[in-house]
């Protein structure tokens, strides 16, 4: 069976966009699109106990199953009637795609604009979902735009998938990608640094070689950046249409599902985001 692109969906303009970015990836790929509509029936799984006579009002499954037939209507609208499948489901929403993704190729998820309380806003779904997905997932903030696809690589096995799926996309947008390696000097001597610097330009560039001559058609710029690969990759987001990190780096630590650069990208990236795990078979 091929593999879909898995989109959840709620009310929120936010989820429409994660559904369009969801039907235009499935497109490019030639891959259907399954959508979740989840909710958690709390209501009636925590009556208000003590309360004689309390009824727990209804749910409106009726707008949810709306909700749903419309955006796997959308899907097939574009994509043919196979191009679009769905699930109400009457679970917590990150339980509900996470089960879902098993068979994903690739989970979109919408997340709200930028803004202080971004860390409270992103909620537990999108956070929670990048973070044990077995596959790649994209969070989409804003509308899809044109720019080049930025990656971070710092040579661990995380970043190499990260790597291969910015080419990947890269190829298949036909945007440029942008590759970033981020160091943080240990030393004040110039001398030193430009050293350093220039070490790692070289080993850059070996990386990337090989990938290279698989996309010899994706336009790369590779540099090297004193500073935290965070901030950078933030600021880079501003005129990309994608940036792209493996789940944990060189820093990640084995008790934690999401690196601190990645973390950092989920809320304060200005671009959709991806989060890349580690393939099983690495």
């Amino acid at each position: 069976m091929k593999k879909y692109i898995l989109v959840g969906i709620d009310e929120t303009p936010e989820a429409q966009l994660a559904l369009r970015w969801a039907v235009e990836a499935a497109g490019a790929r030639e891959a259907p699109v399954r959508v979740i509509r989840a909710y958690l029936n709390e209501l009636s799984r925590w009556p208000a106990l003590g309360v004689e006579g309390y009824v727990p009002p209804p749910m409106p499954l009726d707008k949810y199953e709306r909700q749903l037939d419309h955006a796997v209507q959308y899907a097939r609208d574009r994509l043919g009637y196979k191009g679009g499948s769905g699930w109400l489901a009457n679970e917590d929403p990150a339980h509900a795609i996470l089960a879902e993704a098993v068979d994903a190729e690739m989970v979109v998820v919408g997340t709200r604009s930028r803004n202080k309380m971004s860390a409270a806003v992103l909620g537990s779904v999108a956070t929670s979902v990048a973070a044990k997905a077995p596959c790649p997932v994209v969070v989409v903030r804003g509308e899809r735009r044109t720019g080049p696809v930025v990656v971070g690589t710092d040579g661990s096995p995380d970043s190499e998938d990260a790597l291969r799926f910015a080419f990947e996309e890269a190829a298949r947008s036909g945007e440029p990608l942008r590759v970033v390696y981020c160091w943080q000097p240990q030393v004040e001597n110039a001398a030193a640094i430009d050293s350093t610097e220039a070490l790692l330009k070289t080993w850059l560039a070996d990386s990337l070689r090989p990938y290279r001559d698989k996309y010899p058609t994706v336009a790369v710029r590779a540099s090297v950046a004193a500073g935290r690969a965070g901030s950078r990759l933030v600021k880079m987001s501003k005129k990309a249409s994608l940036v792209v990190v493996g789940s944990r780096g060189r820093g990640g630590v084995a008790g934690l599902l999401l690196g601190s650069v990645s973390q950092n990208l989920l809320h304060h990236a200005h671009s959709p985001v991806a989060i890349v795990r580690r393939h099983k078979e690495s």
